[in-house]
């Protein structure tokens, strides 16, 4: 059996730990590791996948480990990646927040064998005199605005505010807190929390001379745009079934282009090297037909949203791309073909140059009439001229598929 090293390194993973050799924090004694997430949304999203597929490596080899929610430090707000003040939440927001992502990381995971804690139980008592003297005098201004997520604020001449100056100290006590409390020595994050998290090592070398680490993994950048990962044309892609539909989630992973492929398939999947490899030299064949694609949309959508809305959601895709029939759907992907393309409601015994128009596929009878002598116009995948005419054996419990080329793509929805 490979050893956790040889999977993170193998997977992608590996950006910076303070140990000399990764080995030293993952192949010997079991350690107790915490993933920090401050829940400034009711909801992650893709780009968080990768740190959670981390942690439930750890997991799964017997490492412990442990989620805090920030209810505290999201009151404040980590500078990292902002050019401006975060806007402050009411810890109303953030408790439910808070919520909302345990939920979502439990279900990544797989089980619910894991410590849960939020930072604002311990935070929130700490008094102001406190704070500065037992942790403010362990760290000096000098070595602060020398962090990247200080001193590139600073570069940019963007204002930070003492508010957000201090997140790092709050984040070191934590490291602290759960130190004392569950013997926590590994903190883990994005390579863009790497210096935060050497405040947290440092401090408790500081304050116990003891030693811990820090480990983290590369950002997932979009190679198109140069970006954090997370982001589609139509916006954030949310792990919320309510904010960013199964369908529309599977449809993120299926527009995943070539060259990002191989990376995204290790990082935000658990399938084995070896199938991941069978997969690709399948691909490489015949990239038409998407299988590397097709195979990582399924299991992203499965481990987010489970087996059954990923099955559904493929099979919608399907239909759409013609690479199934519409008679294959249930009623429930049926329900999920309407809402993932655009419908309208026709009658038996109308004209297909008129659905068109209707429909949004022509701009004009004219131009219906010319797609259709070209023949452009096809329902559920039979080509069509402009004499046709829908009649109620077209529609498969009230539902039919209407496309004009390969991309344009109306529900029709039968009524008396």
């Amino acid at each position: 059996m490979a050893k956790l090293s040889e999977i993170l390194r193998e997977r992608g993973y590996v950006y910076q730990h303070s140990s000399e050799k990764l080995e030293e924090i993952t192949d010997g004694a079991k350690r107790t590791v915490y993933l920090g997430v401050d829940p400034t949304a009711d909801s992650m999203h893709v780009g968080h996948l990768t740190g959670m597929l981390v942690l439930r490596r750890f997991l799964e080899d017997g490492h412990k480990v442990i989620l805090l929610t920030g209810g505290g430090t999201g009151m404040i707000g980590d500078p990292g990646g902002k050019s401006e003040e975060r806007n402050l939440l009411d810890a109303e927001t953030l408790a439910a927040n808070a919520e909302a992502v345990s939920k979502q990381m439990r279900k990544v995971f797989g089980t619910d064998d894991i410590i849960e804690e939020n930072n604002l139980a311990w935070l929130g008592e700490l008094r102001l005199l406190d704070f500065l003297r037992d942790i403010g005098k362990h760290f000096t201004v000098n070595a602060m605005i020398k962090k990247d997520i200080v001193s590139e604020r600073l570069k940019k001449e963007s204002p930070i505010s003492f508010t957000e100056f201090s997140y790092a100290l709050l984040q070191g006590y934590d490291f602290l807190h759960l130190n004392e409390k569950y013997g926590c020595d590994v903190q883990v994050g994005g390579s863009d929390q790497w210096s935060n998290i050497l405040t947290g090592v440092e401090f408790i070398r500081k304050k116990t001379e003891q030693t811990v680490y820090a480990f983290t993994w590369p950002l997932v950048v979009d190679k198109a745009t140069g970006k954090k990962f997370g982001k589609s044309e139509q916006g954030t892609v949310w792990l919320d079934a309510a904010k960013t539909s199964p369908f529309q989630f599977y449809q993120f992973w299926l527009n995943t282009t070539d060259d990002a492929l191989g990376e995204l398939l290790l990082k935000m999947t658990m399938l084995e090297k070896a199938e991941i490899d069978a997969a690709l030299e399948l691909h490489a064949r015949d990239k038409r037909e998407r299988h590397g694609q097709k195979l990582l949309a399924r299991e992203a959508t499965t481990l987010v949203h489970g087996e059954a809305e990923a099955v559904r959601a493929e099979q919608v895709s399907l239909v759409l791309f013609g690479e199934a029939a519409l008679s294959s759907l249930d009623a429930e992907m049926l329900d999920t073909l309407k809402r993932a393309a655009p419908s309208y409601e026709t009658k038996g015994g109308a004209a297909i140059v008129d659905i068109l128009v209707g429909a949004g596929l022509a701009s004009s009878k004219r131009e219906a009439r010319q797609f259709l002598a070209d023949k452009a116009v096809s329902l559920n995948e039979r080509e069509i001229d402009e004499s046709y005419v829908v009649a109620p054996e077209d529609f498969h419990q009230g539902v039919a598929l209407l496309k004009r080329g390969a991309r344009h793509v109306c529900v029709l929805v039968y009524t008396e």
